[in-house]
């Protein structure tokens, strides 16, 4: 689905600026709403524990929720995606979980909790957020795929770090209803708007096919170049080893992800730190990460997304250290830079190599298919570390278990090389095509 004034926008600005970096700027924009779902639920967790008398293991399975319901609709968005593009599933799915917020401030039972912030998180975050990212700059950019994707995740990180202290002012000045209402709002301002004036699905829609942009950079830039640039189906992707390796290191990372996100800031309010230096140090995470997002994206240019994800575990491994053995706030903000930085690129890795490795074509329908996969093991990892440190009496033993998956994940991606499709099986696929 194509956009007029996209198109007209296009035309103006000719060769001086690849198109691309336009729709980078919509989706960053976008990012800033359609992640915050995630980062910003804790806010509300004792408000309504106050107003509702609702317990705080209750109200904790909505997340859990949203993630079932993100891993049930992922494989039907991916296939829209491929069917009728990244603009209507950018606007359609602002304006539906925009609403859902207006509701979710009107919300008076438990179910209507589960049910709309699972619907929202699901479309908006996952839809709109994750699936919108990755396939709109797999499509518009092969060069600087790195780069591209890692601005756009930037969006995630410093929405996340502006709309925790967007959302606790309206709170505290106002009530936990109003700030829903508002970040309403603004998924209709920053999602919905940009979305339908300035979205265009793919290059070709543009007459942009034959961009320099969308060949490949030097040798050394991509390993196996050729092979990446071509396109598979999702069943030639599926009966390669390299599938199934990257869907298990994403999924063992996605659960590491998820467990400390949830289980950070208490972790460190277990070690005696005050609510207030555990959540600057927690703020401080994530505005390190925005930085770190942009000069991985580069590092990842002059590497491979392979040898990106190795990176990343061993940093990872590092920060969870760092953190496990805090024993002053000083140690608590080198862990924030430690790991902001090391946890930068994991977004945009754990999309970008699907496209890498896999081509352009099908990849709406690639990463709707794993998604659910990937969603669901996140989902464990926040109930993981909870079960560990009631039955322990502290988060000791889930910390070194995320470190052992990290070494497992180096292990797993350095064996996840790309794939080569078979001189055969390339002509079937075009034939397919």
């Amino acid at each position: 689905m194509k956009s007029g004034f996209g198109e007209h926008l296009a035309r103006r600005i000719g060769g001086r600026l690849y198109y691309g970096w336009v729709i980078v700027g919509v989706i960053f924009v976008s990012n800033l709403a359609t992640f915050s779902a995630n980062t910003s639920f804790g806010l509300f967790v004792t408000r309504f524990e106050t107003d509702f008398g609702w317990s705080r293991s209750a109200i904790a399975l909505a997340p859990t929720l949203g993630t079932v319901f993100g891993a049930i609709f992922a494989p039907m968005l991916g296939r829209a995606v491929d069917r009728f593009g990244v603009r209507p599933l950018m606007v359609g799915g602002g304006l539906f979980g925009a609403t859902c917020y207006f509701l979710l401030g009107n919300i008076n039972a438990i179910w209507q909790l589960y049910l709309l912030y699972g619907m929202m998180f699901g479309v908006l975050s996952i839809g709109a957020g994750f699936l919108v990212s990755n396939v709109t700059v797999t499509r518009w950019f092969v060069k600087r795929r790195g780069r591209a994707m890692a601005v756009v995740m930037m969006g995630s990180s410093l929405g996340g770090f502006v709309f925790i202290s967007v959302q606790a002012f309206l709170i505290e000045v106002f009530d936990w209803r109003v700030a829903l209402s508002v970040q309403g709002l603004f998924v209709v301002v920053l999602v919905v708007l940009p979305g339908w004036l300035l979205m265009v699905n793919a290059p070709e829609d543009l007459g942009m096919a034959g961009h320099r942009e969308l060949s490949h950079g030097s040798q050394s830039q991509h390993e196996g170049a050729v092979q990446q640039g071509e396109d598979w189906t999702l069943r030639e992707a599926m009966g390669v080893p390299t599938f199934w390796l990257v869907l298990g290191g994403i999924m063992m990372n996605n659960l590491m992800v998820a467990g400390y996100f949830a289980n950070t800031v208490p972790h460190m309010e277990s070690l005696g730190f005050s609510r207030i230096v555990a959540g600057s140090a927690w703020a401080a995470f994530f505005l390190v990460g925005v930085f770190a997002k942009f000069i991985w994206g580069f590092i990842v240019e002059y590497t491979t997304v392979r040898w990106g994800l190795v990176l990343l575990n061993l940093g990872e491994f590092l920060g969870l250290y760092l953190i496990l053995t805090a024993k002053t706030p000083t140690d608590l903000y080198v862990w924030a830079v430690v790991q902001g930085f090391c946890h930068g690129p994991w977004l945009a890795l754990s999309t970008q190599v699907w496209g890498d490795y896999f081509g352009r074509r099908s990849i709406g329908k690639i990463y709707g298919t794993v998604q659910p996969a990937i969603v669901l093991g996140g989902a464990v990892g926040p109930w993981l570390g909870g079960y560990i440190y009631d039955r322990t009496g502290d988060y000791t033993l889930f910390y070194q278990i995320l470190m052992a998956m990290m070494l497992a994940g180096c292990l797993i991606f350095i064996s996840a090389k790309p794939p080569v499709k078979a001189a055969p099986a390339r002509q079937a696929a075009e034939t397919e095509q």
